[in-house]
Order: C-alpha cells, then sequence, then structure tokens
C-alpha cells in the first residue's frame, strides 16, 4: 500500500533518508538514470582509493554528490589526514590524494570547477586546508588544458583561481586565512601580476587579510608577485589601517607605505581614522614613527 500511495522514487528517497547525514547522499537526476553514492564508493573516495572506485561504479565520474552537493574530489580533498590532530581518524594522505585527483581528472576534467553546495571549488578546498601538492595538481591540469596559447592559459588560471564562493572568497582568500605560505606562493604564480584580488562578502582583500592577522612573510608575498593588489577592509579601513596596529611592527607598515605612498596614508575609515589616528590610539609606536616619517609635511595629522 506504501509504494502504492507515493511510488518507487518516493521509497527510494526514504532508504536514503534513513543512512547517516555526510555519507549521505542527494539523489542526482539526469535525463535517462538516476544514480547516488553508496556509503562503499564513498569510502573509496575518501581513501583515495581510484581502483576500488572504478570496480563499482560503471557511471560517469561527475554523477556522485553528497547531499552538500560535494563531488568525489571534495570529499578526497576534505579527507586527507594531518595526522597529529586526527591520528585514529580514516582517510589518506597528501602523496595518494595527489595522485588520485590527478587521475580522476584525467578521466574527468569536467570535476575540476564542479562547485558544492557552498560554491566552493576543489581549489578552494586544498586552499583552505594547505594541501600544496593539491594545489599543484590542480593548477598543473588546467595549464594542461590550455597549452597551445599564452593567453589563453592566463585567462585560464585567471578562471580558476579567481572563482567565487558564496562569501565572494578567492583560493587566495583561503590560503592566506590560514597562513598557507607554500599554497598562496603556488596562486599568486598562477596568475597574471595585474590580477588584484578584490574583497570578498565583508570586504576583506587577502592583502587586508594579511596585514590583520599579522602574517608579515604574506604581505610581503602579495607585494612582490602582484602589481597593484587590492587594499580595502572592512569599514572603509585599508591594509595600512589593519598592519599599524601592531606597535611593534616595522615591516608590514614600511612595506604597505613604499607601495601605495602618501596617499593611501590619508585615506580615513568610515569613523574618519587615518592610518595615524589608529597608530596614535592604539600606541603602536614604531607604526607611528614610520607614519610621520613618511609624510614630513603633517598632512595626515588632519582628522577628516
Amino acid at each position: 500500500m506504501l509504494v502504492a500511495n507515493i511510488g518507487f522514487f518516493g521509497v527510494l528517497i526514504c532508504c536514503f533518508a534513513l543512512r547517516p547525514p555526510e555519507v549521505l547522499i542527494t539523489i542526482v537526476r539526469h535525463t535517462r538514470s538516476i544514480t547516488a553514492m553508496d556509503p562503499i564508493i564513498y569510502n573509496a573516495v575518501a581513501l583515495g582509493n581510484l581502483e576500488a572506485l572504478e570496480h563499482d561504479i560503471s557511471d560517469p565520474l561527475d554523477w556522485f554528490l553528497t547531499v552538500n552537493q560535494n563531488t568525489i574530489l571534495h570529499i578526497c580533498i576534505s579527507s586527507i589526514l594531518v595526522e597529529e590532530k586526527y591520528p585514529a581518524t580514516g582517510g589518506t594522505d597528501q602523496a595518494l590524494a595527489a595522485k588520485f585527483v590527478k587521475d580522476v581528472l584525467d578521466k574527468c576534467p569536467s570535476l575540476l570547477l564542479k562547485a558544492n553546495a557552498e560554491d566552493d571549488t576543489p581549489l578552494h578546498l586544498a586552499a583552505r586546508y594547505g594541501h600544496a601538492s593539491i594545489v599543484k595538481v590542480l593548477i598543473e591540469h588546467k595549464k594542461s588544458q590550455h597549452q597551445d596559447l599564452e593567453s589563453g592559459v592566463v585567462e585560464a588560471m585567471k578562471e580558476m583561481i579567481g572563482k567565487l564562493n558564496k562569501e565572494r572568497d578567492t583560493a587566495l582568500h583561503e590560503a592566506v586565512r590560514y597562513n598557507h605560505i607554500e599554497v598562496v606562493k603556488q596562486l599568486l604564480m598562477g596568475v597574471d601580476q595585474e590580477f588584484s584580488f578584490g574583497a570578498n562578502a565583508v570586504g576583506e582583500t587577502p592583502l587586508y587579510l594579511v596585514a590583520e592577522s599579522y602574517f608579515p612573510d604574506l604581505v610581503s608575498e602579495i607585494l612582490n608577485k602582484l602589481k597593484s593588489p587590492a587594499y580595502v577592509g572592512p569599514l572603509g579601513r585599508t591594509a595600512l589601517h589593519a598592519a599599524v596596529i601592531r606597535y611593534y611592527d616595522k615591516v608590514m607598515t614600511k612595506n604597505i607605505l613604499q607601495r601605495y605612498g602618501r596617499e593611501l596614508c590619508k585615506q580615513a575609515d568610515q569613523n574618519g581614522w587615518t592610518p595615524l589616528h589608529m597608530a596614535a590610539y592604539m600606541g603602536s609606536i614604531e607604526p607611528t614613527k614610520l607614519l610621520l616619517e613618511f609624510d614630513r609635511r603633517g598632512s595626515i595629522y588632519e582628522r577628516r
């Protein structure tokens, strides 16, 4: 009677609803068939075992999605073990995962830019977790698709590395937020020097994030690799506002001043505070000295 009332697909959906939530699976509808990711397949993916995966399936690799629209690449990348933190958790290591990702992309290139429910691509996840070897595989695969024309490679890399998730974060936002310097280096080398990396949904640019978090090496890396990276932050602040609140900082403040000059010294936030106001209020002696030295004529004293 139940099958008669709700039909076969209703019963099928109810069966999937009884499985554990994250392993469990959304049904992927296709014009000719319906497929879903079985827990056995999920485990094979999490372990980076492509041979076992292919043994159990006959459907295209891009058909398999979790309830959060994660593809097999998302699952594998997010299952890489951090030994000191998850010593007893099942998963794979970076070397096996990198091979899995490469082999999967060779068979199914469309997965490279496929995003999940949060619009995170595999590159977003690899950058967030600091998996430099995975980032390298993803970048190399994208370049290999456009080997004939140099301009094609530039645009392709811009498309992949500049792709935004729902928070309007690029992969670079993700990498700098967690101080993954090797990933940052790869991402910056992958784009044209003119690429600026704009603000996310809350107004943070990568340069602002690294200044606010006091990652001076990343500030230097961004300024050295990009000609004119965007520097804005929330509430009308800039990367210079973020740098000067560190009372002991010399490096970040000096590097930002040398790149952007006197105009950035004079730029006020939504409360009318210039970087000098911020530095003085926070008691940041070294940044205050640098600001005053940089503009001896005193035009930054005036509060807007």
